[in-house]
């Protein structure tokens, strides 16, 4: 097997953001940030990116940031503001650093992404001037510091406030609580809530430092990675069944119309018989026989291309915007794989990604190996070693292009 160079990007590549940890001032230049690639932060410092100062933006692009071991992705302090969008940050592995600490400043996320990181908690938010405004979140598969009172998805410290709306937080552990509410602090909760397959108490309010206001008023579960709720529908049947009412009765309310004369038919001509054709010399052509109608053939919900396959092979998915935003799935045999080399090496298993991977794409095999990555984008397919983790006895890849990946054994 021919390998080319691994998926992660390399570290101080040109990715649109900073090669070097910086620190972010009212006197920094530049206050808007657009990644054009993947990051790779390496630093063994306890932060990035620390926002000090002043307001800035990060355009993720729908790119991810790879964070190595001990580096913490942003860090935003008193006074400072950071809008983040369209990213995914995974790998960070420090049970001491929060991946997004809000230290006293302000953190607007929209379409933001943590996964696959082994911190103190993906998101902290403490202080008593820190607000966090979170929309369309997910919060997927890390996994705390293993303290009991610890959260491994969101923690909110004494005085801190935070709005959540249209999140979903699945498949996280290692820590006590998933959410944990401290103090005097504010969780106000919108939109749609997904809270499955994690470990430990999904919601905790904890009352060390003064009792937490918790408003929970979401519309049901997400669907998908759109974010519409469960509740949704039923509003909109509401809505729907309001109008036709209103509309009932103003037609009800409405004066009647003037009185109109009964209509009066046209006269009617006389019949008139049809003209006759002359006689046919040659036998009558016989009609065809009528086409029968067409029988629909209903389309599959999309959820068959990876529940069933998830259910048959024991792998799992996952994608920035849901399973339901245009990625698919389809499970590979040797010939499916194609290159003679990779079917000698004894496959343990194999699946195709296509669609809409750019998102970024999680797969998890049930097996312990190694993962190559067959390049859909060059003709013949490149074969790449891709970076696995294994968690669970689980062995994981992230990939944001299609292509073909192989399990080979260790």
């Amino acid at each position: 097997v021919t390998v080319q160079s691994q998926a992660t990007p390399t570290r101080g590549a040109a990715c649109g953001l900073p090669a070097n940890r910086q620190s972010w001032t009212t006197s920094t230049t530049q206050t808007t940030w657009t990644m054009t690639n993947d990051c790779t932060f390496g630093t063994t410092s306890n932060y990035y990116i620390r926002v000090q100062s002043g307001t800035f933006t990060v355009e993720g692009s729908n790119r991810t940031i790879y964070a190595d071991d001990g580096a913490r992705a942003f860090w935003i302090s008193s006074g400072a503001t950071l809008n983040l969008r369209n990213v995914t940050i995974r790998g960070v592995n420090s049970t001491t650093r929060t991946v997004i600490d809000v230290d006293g400043g302000r953190l607007n996320a929209t379409n933001v992404t943590i996964t696959n990181n082994t911190a103190d908690a993906g998101i902290t938010v403490s202080g008593s001037s820190s607000r966090a405004d979170l929309t369309n979140i997910r919060i997927t598969n890390n996994q705390g510091n293993g303290q009991s009172n610890g959260s491994s998805a969101l923690t909110i410290s004494t005085g801190a406030t935070v709005n959540l709306e249209n999140a979903i937080i699945t498949g996280n552990s290692n820590a006590g609580y998933v959410v944990g509410v401290y103090g005097t602090s504010t969780l106000n909760i919108t939109g749609c809530l997904t809270m499955t397959g994690n470990t430990g108490t999904a919601l905790a309010s904890h009352t060390s430092g003064g009792t937490p206001t918790i408003n929970n008023n979401n519309a049901g579960a997400c669907v998908g990675g759109g974010f519409t709720t469960a509740g949704t529908a039923t509003a909109a049947a509401a809505m729907t069944a309001t109008a036709i009412a209103e509309e009932t009765a103003t037609a009800a309310a409405m004066p009647p119309g003037p009185v109109m004369p009964p209509p009066v038919d046209p006269p009617v001509d006389p019949p008139v018989d049809p003209p006759v054709d002359p006689p046919r010399t040659s036998k009558k052509k016989k009609d065809p026989p009528p086409r029968p109608t067409p029988t629909a053939t209903p389309r599959p919900a999309y959820a068959a291309s990876y529940t069933a396959l998830q259910t048959d092979t024991g792998m799992t998915f996952e994608a920035a915007y849901g399973l339901d935003s245009g990625v698919h799935f389809r499970q590979l045999d040797g010939a499916g794989i194609g290159i003679q080399s990779i079917i000698d090496a004894g496959p343990l298993a194999a699946l195709d990604v296509y669609g809409y991977v750019e998102q970024g794409v999680e797969v998890c095999f049930p097996q312990i190996g190694r993962v190559i990555f067959l390049d859909a984008r060059t003709m013949p397919r490149a074969i790449i070693a891709l970076d696995a983790t294994v968690r669970n006895g689980m062995t994981c890849v992230h990939l944001n292009s299609p292509g073909s990946l192989v399990l080979l054994p260790s």
